[in-house]
């Protein structure tokens, strides 16, 4: 699993927790969730620990050799404990990896982008 943990988008914020190969398909999936264990609420950008749910998205990465690769990223809501804070629950932000409600990373948006 080493070399699989090269595939990450940012493998100094994601953990490889899982993953699965689909040799008929040709795709692997990437089960991989935030190593962070305090996170900053966006309006506020008080810091929190506090767990609300999870949930988990699923995005398109960049392809490896005849493989597409599919990130299942395991995302947590937090509550800010900010009592004056407009936002309650929040979504840990994956700056690096994805932005908001995207479904595929920024490295593949980026090279579409560039052939486009």
């Amino acid at each position: 699993m080493s070399v699989l943990t090269h595939l990450l988008p940012d493998s100094s914020n994601l953990i490889l927790e899982n993953c699965q190969l689909d040799k008929i398909k040709t795709q692997i999936n990437l089960i991989v969730s935030a190593i962070s264990r305090v996170v900053n609420c966006p309006v506020c950008n008080q810091p929190t620990q506090k767990i609300h749910s999870r949930y988990e998205r699923l995005l398109a990465d960049l392809p490896w050799a005849d493989y597409s690769i599919t990130l299942q990223l395991r995302v947590r809501k937090f509550f800010c404990i900010n009592s004056l804070c407009k936002r309650r629950i929040f979504t840990e932000r994956l700056t690096n990896v994805t932005a908001p409600r995207a479904r595929k990373t920024l490295r593949l948006a980026q090279r579409l982008s560039v052939i486009g």
